[in-house]
């Protein structure tokens, strides 16, 4: 099988494909081998920390604005303003949508043996802020990217699970998304085309165990049995574009890529598909949801939340599309690189 190495992109080369490029469906290098024609990543269904988020919630129905800025536009054309928390996300890939070859039968999913098998992993954060907040007739909530990101990266992994020492990700963990070869890594961004719309949260009648997929042979989290509110919400397309990516794996790659996108983020509980994870990025954020999972009551004092934490099951897609050179502009990628190879040995 394909074992990968750490390529950083040359800047020269990248600037020659921009002279004359289109864009097209991408096509990846897997361990197994090529996968061609993929428009988008279909992320199986995952689950989501909102780390803080329910005290945030809380904190602002009592009348507690800390003023964080976000970056949309209200109808009064001024920032939603109101309380940060940080966004968590971990999830592996369930399908190559479009994507063709030998190699997209070897894709794990999280079913059966591993055996000649390789994985496909995501970890994200990013910084969100709670700017509107009800109690009545039920607990609704508004949110908006926050415009100054205190935690922020998305992040993909790719693991041959035939490797020495190889561990699949376990949902109801939270362990093995991060345990491969980092491939992309980027910053999350609001789409331009949602401006003007936020995501929002309500919380539905009954309490009810935060769930999961129902599977012991892949383990059953201990969240599973917690209680949680019920409740449903949407998020606009989240734009991940990073021109200069921090990490760049053109062994994977096959092309360069322009457009990364998570979209058709709908955040549901009780869990139904996967189960709620015990622990995030790599088992260093522990969720803390307290008695019930996004549960609220009354106090002396006003709105107490069970938990500052809350989690919830979202089942993201991820649009892609790569950058690929016209007839003619190969010969200036072949003269950049002859141009990097000639300075090196210059230098050496």
């Amino acid at each position: 099988m394909i074992k990968f190495s750490k390529i950083a992109i040359a800047v020269a080369i990248a600037s020659a494909f921009s002279v004359a490029a289109h864009a097209a469906p991408i096509s990846v290098t897997t361990p197994n081998g090529v996968v061609s024609g993929i428009t988008s990543f279909d992320w199986a269904p995952s689950p989501v920390l909102a780390q803080g988020g329910n005290e945030a919630f809380v904190k602002l129905v009592n009348g507690t604005n800390d003023g964080v800025l976000g970056t949309n536009l209200t109808t009064a054309g001024t920032p939603l303003v109101g309380n940060a928390f940080t966004v968590y996300s971990q999830g592996r890939l369930n399908l190559f949508q479009d994507g063709t070859g030998a190699a997209t039968s070897g894709l794990w999913t999280g079913a059966g043996s591993t055996a000649g098998k390789y994985e496909v992993t995501f970890e994200l954060a990013y910084t969100e802020i709670v700017g509107a907040a009800s109690t009545f007739p039920t607990n609704q909530a508004f949110f908006d990217f926050a415009a100054v990101q205190t935690t922020n990266y998305f992040r993909i992994y790719v693991q041959d699970l035939d490797a020495g020492g190889a561990v699949a990700s376990n949902y109801a963990s939270g362990l093995g998304f991060s345990d491969g070869l980092m491939v992309f890594e980027g910053k999350v961004a609001p789409a331009a085309s949602q401006a003007g719309v936020f995501s929002s949260f309500a919380t539905g009648a009954g309490i009810f165990p935060l769930g999961g997929d129902g599977d012991a042979s892949n383990g059953v989290s201990a969240l599973s049995a917690t209680p949680s509110v019920t409740g449903s919400g949407s998020t606009p397309i989240i734009d991940l574009l990073s021109v200069v990516p921090t990490t760049y794996d053109n062994s994977f790659w096959n092309g360069q890529l322009i457009e990364f996108l998570i979209s058709n983020i709908n955040q549901n509980l009780p869990f139904t598909s996967v189960d709620p994870s015990e622990t995030f990025i790599g088992g260093t954020i522990i969720p803390d949801v307290g008695t019930t999972n996004g549960g609220t009551s009354f106090g002396p004092g006003g709105l107490v939340a069970a938990g500052p934490d809350i989690l919830f099951q979202t089942d993201p897609n991820g649009p892609v599309q790569q950058r690929v050179p016209e007839p003619g502009t190969l010969a200036l990628a072949g003269l950049a690189l002859g141009a990097l190879s000639l300075a090196r040995r210059r230098k050496a």
